[in-house]
């Protein structure tokens, strides 16, 4: 009689031989602790506190800043005055064309201005710059839009573009 905790059959004893490992099992592994390693480093660059390596520009590199962001206010102004004041006579083409010249001189105008600064010019100066680019933009795209010249905003709009403008001539000296 057999117990029903016994088993009817014996069970074949263990091989002697070793579990053949396959090279696949090595490849996991590898990848597995180059993700942990991966994880690790992503974490830690997260994780950091950004170092300060900046630092404040010399007097050379401000004056130098300085130097490049006026000629660049001397070319726009020197661009827009020479395009805004061509003589038209009565062809009402001229007209367009001066008008198209002086519109292109006062957008390109503006971008050159800002293209122009960097964080080492005076922050007063920067300033200036900045508004006298947004005054150009405001005149260009109303004029654009086909504001007269004789508008209230326009001439308001110009007659605070001349007045940044006198600024900066103060600050480029």
């Amino acid at each position: 009689m057999t117990h029903a905790a016994e088993p009817d059959e014996e069970l074949p004893a263990p091989s002697a031989q070793p579990t053949v490992r396959s090279p696949w099992r090595w490849a996991t592994l590898a990848l597995a602790l180059v993700a942990v390693v991966a994880t690790g480093v992503a974490v830690w660059a997260l994780m950091r506190t950004p170092t300060d390596n900046s630092s404040a520009p010399t007097a050379q590199e401000v004056a130098d800043a300085k130097g490049r962001a006026c000629e660049a206010y001397v070319k726009v102004r020197t661009a827009v005055a020479l395009q805004t004041q061509g003589a038209v006579g009565t062809d009402p083409a001229a007209a367009q064309a001066v008008a198209a010249n002086a519109r292109l001189a006062m957008s390109v105008g503006s971008q050159h201005l800002v293209d122009n600064l960097s964080p080492a010019v005076p922050a007063e100066l920067a300033g200036l710059l900045r508004t006298l680019a947004t005054d150009l933009q405001n005149l260009t795209i109303n004029a654009l839009a086909g504001t007269p010249d004789g508008d209230a905003g326009q001439v308001t709009r110009l007659r605070d573009l001349e007045a940044n403008s006198t600024k900066i001539v103060e600050q480029c000296k």
